[in-house]
C-alpha cells in the first residue's frame, strides 16, 4: 500500500510541473510555435488589486535551496514569485513603491543575493534595495515588505544597469535632485556591500543612456580585454563607453544607423563579438517591420552595423537579451520571440520560436511584452506582459531543417536552390521567400519563380532585383511547427570585380575593392610584388614610374579580372601566360595535378582557401615540370593557385574542392 501510495504521490509531482505543449499552434489560447506553456498569473494575483499593469522582470536563485524566483515590477510596485513548481507559482511578497506613488517605469536587478529597484517619473523614489533570502522565511501568507536599503543619490531613474563581476550599478536616465551626473548617463554606485551603495562616478560624455549593458570585456579586441566596459543604448546611437576607472571614464566610440528613432536596449553576444540591439520607436514610423540590429563589436573604436533584420512582423520591439546562441526577444504585441544567432558573424540571423503573451493584437500599439528573463539554469523563460501579467514558458525547440539554402548551378541563366528536412518530420508546407534590402516576403508562382512550394526553388530568370535579393524557405509541419532557414547567398553569376585607388604619397597607393558578388579577390600591383588577398590594400612601390594594378574576383560560378592602368606600363598578357599550364582535376576530390608544357617557365605557384590563407606552397626553382597536391584533407570549397612567371608575368587560376 505504500509503494502505490509513493507512486501516486510521485505521478501527481509530475503532473503539476509539467508544461502544456504547443500543439497546432497554440496551448492555452495562445498563438506559440516551439514553446511550451507553464502557467500564467494576471495582475490582479500578482499586485493584489485590479487596474494595475506590469512592466520589467528579473531572477533569482536562491543559492542555498536552488529555489527560482520571479522578481516581477508593477506600476504600485515590485512581486516577488517562487516558481518551483513552474505549473503553479506562488506570489510570496510584495514590496510597494518607495514613495507610495505609482510608475509604469520600474527596472529591476540582482546582485549579491539583493534586488535593485529603480522607477521613472516617480520623484523620490531613488534606489531600493532588498534582501532576498528574506523570501525563504516568508510563510505560506503572502508578505508585504519594507526595503533593507535606500539610495537616494538619484530621484528616479529609468534603469538600472549591474555588472554582477565587479559589484557596481549603473543608474540611467536619472532624473531630479541629487543626481550628480546630469544629462542621464551613467551615474555609478558601489554595491559590493549591497546594504550600502556608495556613489562612484559618472559616465555623460554622450548624453542621456536609455538602458546599457556593462560587462567585464573579454571579446577580441585587445586594447580593452579586462577592463570594464558598457555598452549603451543612447537614443539615437550605440555608444561604448570605457568606465574600468570610475574617475576617469570616457567615451570609446558611439555609432548612429539609419532610420533611427529612439536606440533603447540590446545585449552582446556571449563571446562579446557582437552587440544585438533594438529601435524602439522606428517600427511603424521609418520602417515598417519589427527590426533587429546586429553591431559587429570586435574592434570596439570602430562598432559596424552588420545587418539589420526584419522580421514578418510589424510589433514595436522592446527589451532582449543573449543566451546559448538564441537571442530572447520581448516584442511588445507579438510576445516573446526567439531567434537563432548561431551564424551571426556572418550577419544572418533567423525566427526559431515565439509564445504570443498579448493574443489581443499585434499592432505598433506599446501593449504586450514589456520584457523576459532566460537565465535560470531550469530553462524556465519567465516574460512579462504589461495587460497580462507573469507567464512561465519552455522552449522545446526542433532541429527541423538539417540543409540550409545552396544554389546548385551558377551562371545568368535558370538556378536552382533547395533546402531539406529532417526526414522524420511530415511537412504540410514550403513557402519560398524572397528577401530584398533585408525585408522577406512570400514569393508567387510566375515567369520567374517556379516550386514556390517544394522544397527545391527554380529561379527561371535573373532580373536586376533578384541578383541584389536573398532567398529563404518558410517550413511548416503537419503539427504546427514552422521553421525558417537562413538566407541564402545571393544568386549572382560571375564575379563584377572594381575598385578605385588614392596616391596617399609619391610610393604609396591606397586601394578600395568595389567588387560586386565576389566572394574573394586577388590584387596584382604590378610591379612583381607577392599577390595580395587583403580587401582594401594599401601599396607601397619601390619606385615612382608607371604600373598597371589587375584585380581578378572569385566566387563559386567562376572569376573575372579587371585592370586598371595608372600609367603606360602593360604587364605581360595574362591569358598567354597561362595558356601552356594545366591545373587538373577541376573540381577536385584527391589529388591536384598541376603541369607545365616545355613552352612555359613557371617559376613557383602557391594555394590560397576562401580566407586567404595558404594551403600548399611549391618550392622556388626554375622548371617545375610536375605537381601533385593531395587535397583529400582539405575542406570543400573554393581556392586559388597564384602562379609566378620566370618573366615576371603572374597569373591567378579558380579551382573547386568537392
Amino acid at each position: 500500500m505504500t509503494k502505490i501510495f509513493t507512486l501516486f504521490a510521485v505521478l501527481i509531482s509530475v503532473n503539476l510541473i509539467a508544461q502544456t505543449p504547443c500543439e497546432n499552434g497554440e496551448v492555452d489560447g495562445y498563438p506559440c510555435n516551439q514553446v511550451d506553456f507553464y502557467a500564467n498569473l494576471n495582475n490582479s494575483a500578482l499586485s493584489g488589486t485590479s487596474g494595475v499593469g506590469s512592466n520589467d522582470i528579473w531572477g533569482w536563485t536562491d543559492p542555498e535551496t536552488n529555489t527560482e524566483y520571479v522578481i516581477i515590477g508593477q506600476d504600485n510596485g515590485t512581486v516577488f514569485v517562487d516558481i518551483s513548481n513552474p505549473s503553479s507559482p506562488v506570489v510570496i511578497g510584495r514590496l510597494p513603491s518607495h514613495t507610495g506613488n505609482s510608475s509604469s517605469w520600474r527596472d529591476i536587478k540582482v546582485y549579491d543575493n539583493h534586488a535593485f529597484i529603480v522607477a521613472d517619473n516617480n520623484s523620490g523614489h531613488g534606489m531600493q534595495v532588498f534582501d532576498l533570502t528574506r523570501l525563504r522565511d516568508a510563510g505560506s501568507s503572502i508578505v508585504t515588505f519594507d526595503n533593507d536599503a535606500h539610495y537616494d543619490g538619484v530621484s528616479s531613474a529609468h534603469n538600472v544597469v549591474i555588472n554582477e563581476e565587479t559589484g557596481f550599478a549603473y543608474i540611467v536616465g536619472a532624473r531630479g535632485a541629487g543626481n550628480e551626473c546630469g544629462q542621464g548617463g551613467l551615474h555609478i554606485v558601489n554595491i559590493q556591500d549591497p546594504k550600502n551603495p556608495v556613489f562612484t562616478g559618472c559616465f555623460d560624455a554622450d548624453g542621456y543612456t536609455h538602458d546599457a549593458q556593462c560587462v567585464i570585456y573579454n571579446g577580441p579586441d585587445s586594447d580593452y580585454q579586462g577592463q570594464e566596459i558598457c555598452f549603451n543604448a543612447n537614443e539615437n546611437t550605440v555608444t561604448i563607453a570605457n568606465v574600468d576607472d570610475k574617475n576617469n571614464t570616457s567615451l570609446i566610440a558611439k555609432e548612429g544607423y539609419p532610420q533611427s528613432a529612439y536606440s533603447h536596449q540590446g545585449w552582446l553576444t556571449e563571446d562579446h563579438k557582437y552587440f544585438i540591439s533594438g529601435d524602439e520607436l522606428d517600427e511603424g514610423n521609418s520602417v515598417y517591420r519589427t527590426r533587429t540590429l546586429v553591431w559587429d563589436v570586435r574592434d570596439l573604436d570602430n562598432p559596424v552595423l552588420l545587418t539589420q533584420y526584419y522580421s514578418e512582423r510589424v510589433a514595436i520591439d522592446h527589451n532582449l537579451y543573449t543566451k546559448d546562441d538564441m537571442v530572447f526577444q520581448s516584442n511588445y504585441t507579438n510576445g516573446l520571440v526567439i531567434l537563432d544567432s548561431k551564424k551571426v558573424e556572418n550577419g544572418n540571423l533567423r525566427e526559431i520560436a515565439f509564445f504570443d503573451t498579448f493574443p489581443q493584437g499585434n499592432n505598433t500599439g506599446f501593449n504586450g511584452s514589456w520584457s523576459n528573463y532566460p537565465f535560470f539554469e531550469s530553462g524556465i523563460i519567465a516574460v512579462s506582459d504589461i495587460s497580462n501579467g507573469l507567464f512561465l514558458l519552455q522552449p522545446n525547440i526542433k532541429d527541423i531543417i538539417t540543409e540550409h539554402p545552396n544554389f546548385t548551378e551558377c551562371g545568368s541563366g535558370q538556378k536552382v536552390i533547395n533546402v531539406s528536412v529532417d526526414a522524420q518530420y511530415e511537412v504540410d508546407n514550403f513557402q519560398w521567400q524572397i528577401i530584398t534590402e533585408n525585408i522577406p516576403s512570400d514569393l508567387q508562382e510566375g515567369d520567374n519563380f517556379s516550386g514556390i512550394n517544394t522544397s527545391e526553388l527554380t529561379i527561371n530568370s535573373i532580373t536586376e532585383d533578384i541578383v541584389n535579393s536573398k532567398f529563404r524557405c518558410k517550413v511548416q509541419l503537419s503539427t504546427g511547427e514552422i521553421a525558417y532557414s537562413y538566407p541564402s547567398s545571393q544568386p549572382s553569376g560571375l564575379p563584377e570585380p572594381s575598385f578605385t585607388f588614392n596616391r596617399s604619397g609619391d610610393l604609396t597607393v591606397s586601394f578600395t575593392n568595389k567588387s560586386i558578388n565576389a566572394d574573394s579577390v586577388v590584387w596584382d600591383f604590378g610591379d612583381g610584388s607577392d599577390f595580395s588577398n587583403e580587401e582594401n590594400p594599401v601599396h607601397i612601390y619601390n619606385e615612382l614610374k608607371e604600373y598597371t594594378v589587375t584585380l581578378t574576383g572569385f566566387n563559386f560560378c567562376g572569376e573575372q579580372t579587371i585592370s586598371e592602368n595608372l600609367g603606360a606600363s602593360v604587364l605581360n598578357n595574362r591569358q598567354e601566360l597561362g595558356k601552356d599550364v594545366n591545373i587538373y582535376p577541376n573540381p577536385v576530390k584527391d589529388i591536384l595535378k598541376i603541369k607545365q608544357s616545355e613552352n612555359s617557365n613557371l617559376l613557383s605557384f602557391r594555394v590560397l582557401n576562401i580566407s586567404g590563407h595558404t594551403v600548399y606552397e611549391s618550392g622556388k626553382q626554375s622548371a617545375i615540370i610536375a605537381d601533385n597536391i593531395n587535397t583529400a584533407e582539405w575542406k570543400s570549397g573554393m581556392y586559388l593557385v597564384l602562379l609566378t612567371f620566370e618573366d615576371g608575368g603572374r597569373i591567378v587560376k579558380k579551382i573547386i574542392k568537392e
